[in-house]
């Protein structure tokens, strides 16, 4: 048996649900949420992976109503802690602070300092 990995790199979110089994959604070069894809398109649980899925045109609308406000942070100089802070509905001042290492939580890793807050 033999097993054949493949990366595929897309903004087409339409494209990554129909081609791949595992999803890893990154915000400026960082990984933010890595998982089935299942898991991840069914059930987002990154605020970004929430905003960015919710930004996709479906059939039937939207899934969700989380929207990111400001703007999108220079690559080149992120801002402290988590890189998604300044627009993220969610964060606190310790957001700002420390940055988020991905980890297990419901079935696929995730980099979020509030998932417990949020999810319980």
């Amino acid at each position: 048996m033999s097993i054949v990995l493949l990366t595929f790199f897309s903004h087409n979110l339409s494209v990554v649900r129909h081609v791949a089994d595992d999803v890893m959604v990154m915000y400026l070069g960082q990984a933010v949420e890595h998982g089935p894809k299942e898991a991840i398109y069914n059930a987002p649980k990154h605020p970004y992976t929430i905003a960015l899925l919710a930004a996709a045109p479906t059939v039937n609308g939207h899934k969700n109503d989380l929207t990111l406000q400001g703007e999108l942070p220079s690559p080149l100089n992120p801002p402290s802690g988590c890189a998604l802070h300044k627009r993220c509905p969610y964060a606190k001042q310790q957001c700002s602070e420390i940055e988020p290492q991905l980890r297990e939580w419901d079935g696929r890793l995730v980099a979020c300092l509030r998932l417990e807050e949020i999810y319980g």
